[in-house]
């Protein structure tokens, strides 16, 4: 209010009848003052201060509402005093077209950053030399620029001598404005000269010797439109309007006193090549408003709501000011003033509706077509991408700058967003609906000439142009993203398609195949694999989509989704199958170590079955499997130069592997048990080794020769890792509960003690003067390095922890364990910030990201997770499709085989007729451990991962869900056996503890607890009175059922025992160990009788036959061998059959049949008195006899995955 004296307002007050201490309070209102001030200043209530106000207002007809109230009665102040000043000091103001901005709101940090530019930021004589020559406000359609335009002029005009308003929405030529802008300016009032360029000569010399704004309205009228063109830059000025460029490019560069304002939708190319953060030239982008300038709007529409509903209806529409405005006049129209309402509206249909509609179909038309790809493109990509990943999308063969091109044309356009800190571009959601919207109507149509085609006619794919050019599910996508697309994009294809064909969509479709096979599609074509990914959206609502027998032989198929679908006998001869997904063989047994490589290019995943498999991190592809080892592959390693990968496994070696060509290098041996942990130097030249021989190993990288054994821990060691900083230094953790710190000549320099139990992981802080470790004991410690204390305990674990690894920058560290989950901690206030939550099994083992943005997890639940570093988020899945079979029985009636194992499905056999049926509970997740029939009842038990026991009627038609859960374990249950009268049913589980089970009605009856360990095996003696137990603490159990007491304790292997069986008379016990031996007890006594030894590896299973004459065994070496009781020694090996581990065995009733279940997935049949093969007991795979001969675009390690799960590829 300083440009009006107080005398004036004094005056003007006195004619509309304020009174004196109205006045008071009025006078500081105008300057600026709160209303808490000025109650201060006058010695009032704040109450009085509003009444008094009140009263003025009311006085001088102020008739708004809100609090704009005293904006409006300065405008009109300062309106009226303008108007009483003589002429010639009067300042000239021609406000044109502009618009009223009496219920302007917000935008306070716009505006103050526009005053900065326009007046200048300093004081004195330095603020002219801070003033911008030129600004440009620039903004997507109804975003508030001319608002904007409008509101700073109002409060800047009082700094100028003339301000003059015009819009250029009828596009005037040049000629024209600056007619008009001289006739209003003084000193060209007459003579005004004809030709542009003399009169932009005067325009300027009027800018240097007078103050003047000057504001261009709606530059994007004069700008050139991509319509209908290939490529086109927005900010090209149209054809006849160049010389505006000129005045732009002019009054940027040459020096005067005054401002040229102008409001876009798009960038003129003048300014972007003019503008700087120390130029005078400066553009603002607007975006929308916040949530509180948003709300403003609403509410002065009269809407209400929820702050979640008005905060949904914010974003919704990206806080653009005029759709809110459109939204909020629907909603109170005609949805009652209910958002919830409005908003379940356009969650089913549309949010782009009217005017918001006819918006972006301007914006849109102006668009080139190459420009409309990009925004397609970044539609289907629904998060943000980088511009690499826009250049995969989109291959343009004349020049990859044309994609730049675009790129920065959008932006000038303001249709896209960019991030500087990512390097990322994306779409503000109602932009992306509208964009989805267009391409949905597209594709449509396309499809619909396609399909409406007489099969005998020649369709061009070139007809298919959108369909052929966008794939509408990234196969390869992050799971959230790839959900989001078919829900988004595929599923209102779907449904309009439906709507005109009805049932007949999917054979109209598959007809369509015949027509496009055999034609030269372009590199890149995605119109047959979107036409698959439609076929299976249309079973979306199925359990499983089923494409089986379908012929897709030379087609092309790039990105089809096919991972969950059911392709038995599919025909993929020849086709091009670039970019599309299928299930993964991820191993045949758990996932138990995962590691990222140190150039971020690859992650590594070790298996149960021996297995290594390498994947590309961009775009999660299997690229190489190495197999070599023979067991579980619990540790892996990448050089620090990512060219090597070194491996630690069950089977008591190291190896080393060249990471690009997938060829094994050595093989490191002296360890004389499982090799649990390896790690490189920070150099790359040595390699340390631990193992449950109790030694550490270090390693010479190139050689292979062992340079050391370490020899302080007293139990198996589960973990090793070097200083990150100091390669001297390596520490350890073993199963003794301790850490010890070691120097590189093998020195035990220190031993922290500080958990309770064992000490699975151990880790240094990339800075190298912190350990973290973790345990059995269910916590996590933070230890000082060098003074080997532990400064901090993290709880939250409910099980075991697994592992730990710090982030890369060292601020947050990750832990895994039994309990299924992942936890990111803070290392500075050691605060849980988020649990992961997702896994069905034990997590193993964790990895970050070398830049730290992403974590990977494995799992025994066959999946390997990838989880958002930043926030917790699940980015995507890998899971794996394992077919290991660990159970297998006989029916009492000897006619009937059930199996069980990875993937959650009991099977069953008609052995003599081959029918096949399965039993499958949806509400159970997990794998299958054992199997039992009832000797009295047609029912089957069944134990698993997930710590239930179910029982199953087999003869009630229902019994496909299970009649019965018994719940009671805590953790995997590896046993169920029922007594011999059917009563009561045993469990064995990995929470150390036996369980009886009352059959009929489902109680637990006694928990047997004794065992140190992990309760492998249970069995009951032939006359129910005793139990047997083996257990991972290497002790046999015996038990009186009775009483739960044990009987006695077996103690003579060295290792984990994993099978116990009685003989059929009751007198004799046999059990299997790690140890690879059989040991034969007599039961009365407890004494050993009998060793077998003849497996090469551990022994998972044993059976009697029904007349105790033969004793059958299974091993980890994949042979089954047939004892002879009486004499001790092997009768036969059974070895043409299985591939991997034989996880379990049983014989038939009368002995003559014994039946195998093996981790390669295989159900073999045995004929006992020959000892040979009858036959293998089939089940379909979910790829069974689907054909890939010829097929291309495949990986060696994708096709041994699709091979291992039935794909067959015949030799040419």
């Amino acid at each position: 209010m300083s440009t009006i004296p107080d005398s004036f307002v004094t005056e003007m007050a006195t004619r509309n009848g304020v009174t004196r201490t109205e006045l008071e309070a009025l006078l500081l209102a105008l300057n600026d003052h709160p209303g808490a001030e000025i109650a201060k200043t006058l010695a009032i209530s704040e109450a009085a201060v509003r009444k008094r106000l009140g009263e003025s207002y009311k006085k001088f007809h102020v008739d708004v509402g809100g609090n704009k109230k005293l904006t409006y009665l300065k405008q009109k102040l300062l309106e009226e005093y303008q108007s009483h000043q003589p002429d010639a000091g009067k300042p000239n103001y021609d406000w044109g077209e502009a618009v009223d901005v009496v219920d302007f709101c917000g935008r306070e940090v716009q505006l103050a950053e526009l005053e900065d530019w326009i007046v200048g930021d300093a004081v004195g004589r330095d603020r002219a030399a801070n003033r911008c020559r030129l600004v440009a406000v620039l903004g997507i359609g109804g975003i508030g620029k001319t608002t904007l335009a409008a509101r700073i002029a109002q409060q800047v005009q009082d700094q100028f001598e003339y301000l003059i308003w015009r819009s250029l929405r009828n596009a005037p030529t040049l000629n024209d404005i600056l007619a008009e802008l001289l006739k209003f300016l003084p000193g060209s009032e007459t003579d005004l000269p004809d030709d542009e360029n003399s009169r932009l000569v005067r325009l300027l010399q009027v800018l240097r010797d007078h103050r003047c704004l000057i504001i261009l309205d709606n530059v994007e009228s004069i700008l050139r439109s991509g319509e209908g063109k290939d490529y086109e830059r927005a900010g090209e000025y149209k054809d006849g309007y160049e010389l505006y460029g000129y005045l732009f490019k002019k009054l940027g560069e040459t020096a005067h006193q005054s401002c040229l304002l102008l409001t876009s939708r798009e960038k003129p190319k003048d300014a972007a090549a003019l503008e700087g953060k120390n130029l005078p030239v400066k553009v603002l982008q607007l975006d929308g408003l916040n949530q509180a300038e948003a709300r403003l709007i609403l509410k002065d529409k009269g809407l209400g709501g929820s702050d979640a509903e008005l905060s949904e209806l914010v974003e919704r529409y990206s806080g653009n000011p005029l759709a809110l405005k459109i939204v909020a006049t629907t909603i109170y129209n005609l949805f009652n003033n209910t958002i919830a309402d409005f908003l379940a509206q356009i969650k089913q249909e549309t949010a782009v509706y009217g005017d918001i509609r006819t918006l972006l179909d301007q914006q849109f038309e102006r668009l080139s077509n190459l420009e409309k790809r990009v925004m397609y493109w970044l539609a289907i990509n629904r998060d943000p991408v980088s511009l690499a990943d826009l250049r995969n999308d989109i291959p343009i063969p004349e020049s990859s700058m044309r994609l730049l091109e675009a790129v920065e044309s959008l932006l000038r356009r303001s249709l896209i967003t960019g991030k500087s800190e990512s390097g990322k571009l994306g779409q503000l959601p109602v932009i992306m609906e509208y964009m989805t919207e267009q391409l949905v109507e597209q594709i449509t149509t396309e499809i619909e000439q396609l399909l409406e085609q007489p099969d005998e006619a020649v369709f061009s794919w070139k007809k298919l142009r959108s369909l052929n050019s966008y794939a509408l599910v990234k196969a390869e996508a992050l799971d959230h993203i790839r959900k989001a697309q078919q829900k988004e994009i595929l599923e209102p294809i779907k449904t309009k398609l439906l709507d005109v064909y009805d049932t007949d969509l999917e054979a109209h479709i598959r007809r369509s195949f015949d027509r496009l096979r055999g034609q030269s599609f372009t590199k890149k074509s995605y119109a047959i694999g979107n036409l698959i990914n439609l076929l299976c959206q249309l079973q979306s609502s199925t359990l499983q989509a089923d494409l089986s027998g379908r012929d897709f032989s030379s087609l092309t198929i790039w990105r089809a989704y096919l991972r969950s679908v059911k392709l038995q006998d599919t025909n993929f001869t020849n086709a091009d199958l670039s970019g599309s997904v299928f299930a993964e063989i991820l191993g045949l047994a758990s996932l138990v170590s995962v590691q990222y490589s140190p150039d971020g290019k690859f992650f590594a995943t070790g298996v149960g079955d021996g297995e290594i498999r390498l994947w590309q991190a961009a775009d999660n592809k299997q690229i190489q499997l190495y197999k070599g080892h023979t067991a579980w592959v619990w540790a892996l390693a990448f050089s620090p130069d990512s060219k090597l990968l070194v491996s630690g496994s069950a089977d008591y070696t190291i190896k080393i592997w060249d990471v690009n060509t997938g060829a094994y290098l050595r093989t490191l041996k002296e360890h004389t048990n499982k090799v649990y942990s390896v790690a490189f130097s920070p150099d790359g030249k040595t390699i340390a080794s631990c193992s449950e021989d109790q030694t550490i190993k270090l390693w010479d990288a190139n050689s292979g020769e062992c340079l050391a054994t370490l020899k302080e821990h007293t139990d198996w060691v589960w973990s090793v890792a070097f200083n990150p900083i100091d390669p001297r230094l390596l520490v350890s953790s073993s199963a003794d509960g301790t850490i010890k710190l070691w120097d590189s000549e093998g020195n035990c320099l220190k031993t922290l003690i500080g958990h309770t139990s064992q000490v699975y992981s151990v880790r240094f802080s990339p800075n190298g003067q912190l350990l973290a470790s973790s345990s059995e004991d269910q916590t996590v410690k933070l230890w000082d390095v060098q003074i080997g204390q532990c400064f901090e305990t993290l709880k939250g674990h409910s099980k075991k922890v697994y592992a730990v690894r710090f982030s890369p920058d060292g601020r947050t560290l990750a832990s895994c364990g039994e309990d299924r989950t992942i936890k990111l901690w803070n290392i500075r206030t050691s605060e849980c910030l988020k649990t992961l939550t997702g896994h069905i099994s034990q997590v193993w083992s964790i990895s970050f990201s070398p830049d730290g943005r992403t974590l990977l997890s494995s799992s025994d639940d066959q999946a390997v997770r990838l989880w958002d570093a930043t926030n917790g988020k699940l980015l995507n899945v890998l899971q794996g499709y394992s077919r290991g079979v660990y159970a297998v029985a006989f029916s009492a009636d000897g006619q009937m085989v059930a199996s069980g194992g990875d993937d959650n499905i009991v099977r069953l056999w008609d052995v003599y007729q081959e029918k096949r049926d399965k039993l499958q509970d949806p509400k159970s997740k997990g794998r299958l451990r054992s199997i039992a029939f009832s000797p009295c009842e047609p029912i089957l038990a069944t134990g698993g991962s997930d710590y239930t026991i179910r029982l199953w009627d087999l003869q009630d038609d229902r019994h496909r869900s299970g009649c019965k859960t018994l719940e009671g374990h805590t953790n995997w249950v590896w046993t169920v056996t029922f007594s011999p009268d059917g009563r009561f049913l045993a469990s064995s589980s990995e929470d150390r503890t036996i369980r009886l089970w009352d059959v009929s009605t489902g109680q637990c009856l006694k928990t047997l607890e004794g065992h140190t360990h992990w309760v492998w095996t249970v069995a009951f003696s032939p006359d129910g009175k005793t139990l047997a137990s083996g257990s991972a603490d290497s002790k046999v159990k015996l038990w009186d059922v009775a009483t739960g007491q044990c009987l006695t304790t077996l103690a003579d292997h060295e290792e984990i025992v994993w099978s116990v069986a009685f003989s059929p008379d009751g007198q004799t016990l046999a059990s299997g160990s790690e140890d690879q031996t059989i040991k034969l007890w007599d039961v009365s006594t407890g004494k050993g009788l009998k060793t077998f030894k003849g497996h090469t590896k551990q022994i998972y299973t044993i059976a009697f036959s029904p007349d105790g004459h033969t004793l059958a065994s299974g091993s980890g070496d994949a042979t089954v061998k047939l004892w002879n009781m009486g004499m001790g020694t092997c009768l036969d090996t059974l070895r043409w059959g299985h591939t991997a581990a034989i996880r379990a065995l049983a014989f038939n009733p009368d002995g003559t049949l014994l039946v195998s279940g093996s981790e390669d997935g295989s159900v073999q049949l045995w004929d006992v008195q020959k000892c040979s093969r009858l036959r293998q007991l089939k089940f379909d795979r979910i790829y069974e006899g689907m054909d890939i001969t010829g097929a291309t675009g495949l990986t060696e390690a994708q096709k041994s995955s699709l091979k291992a799960l039935g794909a067959v590829e015949l030799e040419k």
